[in-house]
């Protein structure tokens, strides 16, 4: 009994991580993309390393889903799964929009 509950919280645990990921991987792009802070130090990077940080929270969303059946799974991989496609529709639009 003991070790079903240690489990499932530790899948919660790993649903708030992968649910927490795109959060702060969304809050550093759009510090980046409307200057919030003048602290510029990475310029681009956040763009760059999103679908690398996203995927990192999608394999820990599939392992909250196989130790503990709850919402924050689904929520996890439909935000890192955006987060994962949208600087490559950033980049490709730019190029068909603006054509640089």
């Amino acid at each position: 009994m003991k070790n079903k509950i240690s489990t499932l919280n530790i899948g919660n645990k790993l649903g708030d991580v992968s649910l927490g990921i795109p959060i702060i991987v969304f809050m550093f792009i759009l510090n980046w993309f409307f200057d919030i802070t003048p602290y510029q130090r990475f310029e681009g990077m956040p763009l760059m390393l999103a679908p690398y940080i996203c995927s990192i929270g999608v394999i820990l969303a599939l392992i909250s889903r196989k130790l503990s059946d709850n919402r924050l799974w689904k929520e996890g991989i439909i935000f890192n799964i955006i987060l994962i496609i949208a600087p490559f529709l950033y980049w490709y639009l730019g190029t068909l929009i603006f054509g640089v």
